[in-house]
């Protein structure tokens, strides 16, 4: 059986980005869609909302105009992997993006928080080790935030106020 790469998106971007939320590679649904965070188990929008006291997005468009107010966009890890499926777990011979190349393009980014806390052991301290070396006099926050999936439920997170309360800190 011959396993397909699995490749991302662009990131998803706005004017003057300060926060680029960054997960690790698109969901099935999501990539049937060409929509990041389409599954309507994936917290992340609800989440943002609340924490903006701003409606539901109806559609993707809705969505984009919600991240370009806050100056958030939104970005994957991973250009590409071998994955069976959408689960992270099943990730092989991933490729990194060039996150460093991407700040230099985007000198107004000064956080990038990790959606969930497995991919910050996976990438999240190496993406800020490799910052302080290519941006030493830059202040670039590396946050690691907890998973906004559905299944998330650890810790209190399967409550929503509370899991908003900790994502939080994107805005701080």
């Amino acid at each position: 059986m011959i396993e397909e790469r699995t490749y991302g998106f662009e990131p998803l971007m706005c004017d003057e980005p300060r926060i680029v939320i960054l997960g690790t590679l698109p969901g099935e649904e999501s990539l049937q869609h060409q929509q990041y965070y389409y599954s309507n188990s994936n917290r992340i929008w609800k989440v943002l909302c609340l924490l903006k006291n701003e409606p539901i997005p109806n559609n993707y468009d809705e969505k984009k105009q919600l991240l370009a107010k806050y100056h958030i966009a939104l970005w994957d890890y991973y250009e590409s992997a071998i994955r069976v499926g959408s689960s992270d777990n099943k990730i092989r011979d991933a490729r990194p993006v060039d996150i460093c190349g991407f700040l230099s393009s985007n000198p107004t980014i000064e956080t990038i928080a990790i959606n969930g806390f497995g991919k910050y052991k996976k990438f999240g301290k190496k993406i800020q080790k490799e910052l302080n070396k290519v941006f030493p006099n830059r202040r670039i926050r590396v946050l690691r935030m907890p998973e906004t999936s559905g299944v998330n439920t650890n810790h209190g997170w399967g409550d929503l106020n509370f899991l908003a309360n900790d994502w939080n800190r994107i805005f701080e």
